[in-house]
């Protein structure tokens, strides 16, 4: 009985120090998450100076439209080419970000957004979904965004 009791009570022990290791901290509320908020808002206003002030001179853009990455000046041409093709842009925030700041990687913000957009020629609304993440640098600019959607809803508006 005793060399079970002790037998328990080293695997509890053991189970109980195997789940200390941590990987990083989530945060709930973080200055970072206010960043990607508020970049959120500049896009919708289509405040395209603003917005690209977010980023670093640098930075790497990653969605399902672009095949390869874009650089930033890449993506100020997106932006005006969404200008020019889209109206009534509206995105929504889905439940609430996450700021994620890894042991060993660079502090990372990942947001869901509804987004809503009325292609200008065909007057056809776009509805999809979408996540976000938003790799901050040492000077605390954008240096990576990633952003997966499903392009069907604004090929479909497009036809």
């Amino acid at each position: 009985m005793k060399k079970l009791l002790v037998m328990l009570f080293m695997l509890v022990t053991c189970s109980v120090f195997a789940q200390v290791e941590k990987n990083g901290t989530i945060y709930k509320k973080h200055p970072y998450i206010t960043i990607v908020t508020n970049s959120t808002a500049l896009f919708v206003k289509q405040d395209w100076v603003g917005l690209a002030k977010v980023y670093a001179d640098t930075a790497k853009f990653y969605d399902p439209s672009s095949p390869r990455k874009q650089t930033l000046a890449d993506e100020k041409k997106a932006w005006a080419d969404i200008a020019a093709r889209w109206t009534n842009i509206k995105v929504v925030q889905v439940g609430y970000p996450d700021g994620l700041a890894y042991d060993k990687d660079p502090f990372t913000v990942q947001s869901w957004w509804k987004v809503t957009a009325v292609n200008k020629k065909t007057k056809k609304t776009a509805t999809f979904e979408m996540v976000q993440f938003d790799m901050f640098n040492k000077a605390g600019k954008i240096g990576t965004e990633v952003s997966y959607y499903d392009l069907t809803p604004l090929m479909n508006a497009a036809k």
